[in-house]
C-alpha cells in the first residue's frame, strides 16, 4: 500500500499517523530519536508492508505485472491499491476522500518539524500536487508512477496503468477483497498506544 493506505490504517492517534507516514524515511539507527507513539507508527508501517507483500492477492496481482516490470511490480501494485482506495473511498470510510485528505494533511503539517528532510520533501510534494486525491483517477496514478520513475532514474512505470485498464474489473474485485482483509486485520491487531 502507498501513502493513502498507510494513513487510513493509522487510526485516530496523530503520533501513530506521523510514524506510519515516516515509515520509509526512518532507519533502525535513528528510530530511537522518536517518542514511543511515533515509533509505534513506524512499526505499524513495517507490519502493513509485510502483510501486504505476503498476502496471496498481492502475489497474484504482482504476477500480472512481473513479466514487464519485474521488481517494480511491488511499487506499481502499491499505487494500484491506493487507486481503488481513493476511487471507492466511501466503500471503506464514512467520510469523503477530500475531507479525509484535508484532515490527514493538517495533522501531518502540524508535525512537520518532527520529520526528516526526505519525509518533508514527500509531504510538501504530496500536498502541492494533490497526490492523495489524484490517486482516484488512472491519470493521477500514471502521473505519480512516472514521477517516481524519473526520481529514481528508471524506465517509466506509468504505462503499467494500461495493464490495470485492461483488467480493471479483476483488479478492482481482488483489491477490494485485499483492502477489506488489511483493514480488518489491522483493526483487530492494531498496536496499542
Amino acid at each position: 500500500m502507498n501513502y493513502l493506505g498507510h494513513l487510513i490504517l493509522s487510526g485516530s492517534d496523530e503520533k501513530i499517523l506521523l510514524g506510519n507516514f515516516l515509515g520509509d524515511h526512518v532507519s533502525n539507527k535513528t528510530l530511537h530519536i522518536y517518542d514511543s507513539s511515533i515509533q509505534k507508527g513506524i512499526e505499524l508501517h513495517r507490519e502493513i508492508d509485510l502483510f501486504t507483500d505476503s498476502h496471496p492477492i498481492s502475489r497474484e496481482l504482482r504476477a500480472m505485472l512481473f513479466d514487464q516490470y519485474r521488481h517494480r511490480s511491488r511499487v506499481i501494485l502499491d499505487l494500484f491499491y491506493d487507486h481503488f482506495l481513493a476511487a471507492d473511498f466511501r466503500d471503506f470510510q464514512s467520510i469523503s476522500l477530500s475531507d479525509y485528505v484535508t484532515k490527514a494533511l493538517n495533522i501531518l503539517e502540524k508535525q512537520l518539524h518532527l520529520m526528516p528532510e526526505s519525509a518533508k520533501h514527500y509531504f510538501m510534494a504530496m500536498k502541492k500536487y494533490g497526490w492523495l486525491e489524484g490517486y482516484a483517477s488512472i491519470d493521477g496514478i500514471r502521473l505519480v508512477l512516472n514521477q517516481m520513475s524519473r526520481r529514481k532514474d528508471m524506465d517509466l512505470m506509468g504505462p503499467s496503468v494500461e495493464i490495470l485498464k485492461k483488467h480493471y474489473p479483476h483488479f478492482r474485485a481482488q483489491i477490494h477483497a485485499f483492502l477489506h482483509d488489511v483493514i480488518a486485520h489491522f483493526a483487530v491487531n492494531k498496536i496499542s498506544v
